[in-house]
């Protein structure tokens, strides 16, 4: 039984850690966006440093989880706005919590004009 044991603990290196990731909120505006999750998760996905791209959570959003080390959030931005900007479509960092945004849509369907 101690064989196992030792060969277990050589088998993880120490310096298998996981890297650390940064969550970045990204909010999608422009009347081009609708339809274009496809290439904007391709242009994301082959960013090195981005391991998570999930549109599913919130609506004209994207959620994309990075390697800090190893990307930047506004080389991430800049990437995916060069590559949108063909398509009217223009991707933001939403500062703060992702929640914040919500209100937003509440208040369009109570106009009273």
């Amino acid at each position: 039984m101690g064989f196992f044991v030792v060969s277990v603990s050589i088998s993880l290196p120490a310096w298998a850690t996981p890297p650390v990731k940064e969550r970045l909120p990204l909010t999608l505006s422009g009347s081009g966006c609708p339809g274009k999750e496809a290439e904007i998760n391709q242009v994301l996905q082959t960013i090195p440093g981005v391991t998570s791209v999930d549109f599913n959570r919130v609506p004209n959003h994207v959620l994309v989880d990075i390697i800090p080390t190893t990307v930047r959030a506004s080389d991430v931005i800049d990437r995916v706005n060069n590559a949108a900007s063909s398509w009217q479509c223009k991707v933001e960092i939403i500062e703060g919590c992702i929640s914040a945004t919500m209100p937003t849509a509440s208040a369009e369907s109570h106009q009273h004009e």
